[in-house]
């Protein structure tokens, strides 16, 4: 199992020979939009960044809530929006974007009791050791 050192180094001489940053979901290299700082860093390209965003409001969807007040299942869904975290870090003006986390809000009425509740979800990537 390689450290994140050696990781590192690799990382640098593959983009020495292909002069681009490979990224860590599909595997091509190309123009780095976004990472991930995490052990070993995951990178994103354009593409896949947008596709996690759009993962994530897809997953969003699926999820069950009950009511916060009253208990019931009976609740709608609303104004869903998805995106990188508002706390991205943007180092020394580089367009690759640090992410912290992908989110999901969305505003949640139950029908029963009328109640109005918001949901955030943010999604941190791996576990790290």
């Amino acid at each position: 199992m390689l450290t994140s050192q050696a990781l590192n180094v690799v990382t640098l001489l593959e983009r020495s020979m292909h002069g681009k940053d490979k990224c860590s979901v599909c595997g091509n290299y190309t123009d780095i939009a976004a990472k991930v700082s995490s052990e070993p860093n995951i990178l994103y390209c354009k593409n896949c960044r947008d596709e996690e965003v759009e993962r994530l409001g897809k997953n969003f969807d699926l999820m069950k809530f009950v009511c916060i007040r009253c208990g019931s299942t009976n609740v709608k869904k609303d104004d869903l929006r998805t995106g990188i975290n508002e706390d991205v870090i943007n180092v020394n003006n580089s367009p690759t974007d640090i992410i912290i986390a992908v989110y999901a809000v969305a505003r949640l009425s139950c029908i029963d009791c009328k109640n109005i509740f918001q949901v955030n979800v943010l999604d941190n990537g791996p576990r790290s050791k």
